[in-house]
């Protein structure tokens, strides 16, 4: 916008820094290859369980049960049937869950560490530089 005397040109800061585009595909991988994942350590772990002491409930373990009124939906007949030739099908998305949780964890707490070193400062051109207060103890 001119003005009368001189064109007008504010000063404006540069652009915020936007992460790459590739972490973003590499957010949507870990977000598909963790369950994965999870779903190998979780048959591994509940095969292993009875050799190292650990008994798993028994309602957990052995093939599941679908109702029979399902059977009567013609294209869920060969999932279903699928689903009914599964051993310890109930313990191994029981340990999938628990697994895909702690992982998820695991891998933003690593997230939340590297940022920290290596992220952006934590206070930009534009902020306030940080209050310097000195509170004196408390002395009763």
């Amino acid at each position: 916008m001119p003005t009368k005397y001189r064109s007008y040109i504010p000063d404006r800061p540069p652009p915020p820094r936007e992460p790459h585009p590739i972490w973003r595909g590499i957010g949507c991988l870990m977000l598909v290859i963790t369950p994965v994942i999870a779903w190998i350590l979780s048959i591994i772990l509940v095969d292993l369980a009875p050799s190292y002491g650990i008994f798993l409930p028994s309602e957990l373990l052995g093939y599941p049960v679908m109702p029979s009124f399902l059977f009567q939906v013609p294209g869920l007949i060969g999932i279903l049937s699928w689903i009914q030739r599964q051993n310890n099908l109930y313990a191994i998305l029981l340990g999938t869950f628990l697994l895909t949780v702690l992982l998820m964890g695991l891998l933003a707490v690593a997230y939340a560490f590297l940022y920290r070193l290596i992220g952006p400062p934590r206070y930009g051109p534009l902020d306030a530089p940080p209050p310097n207060v000195r509170v004196k103890r408390y002395k009763r």
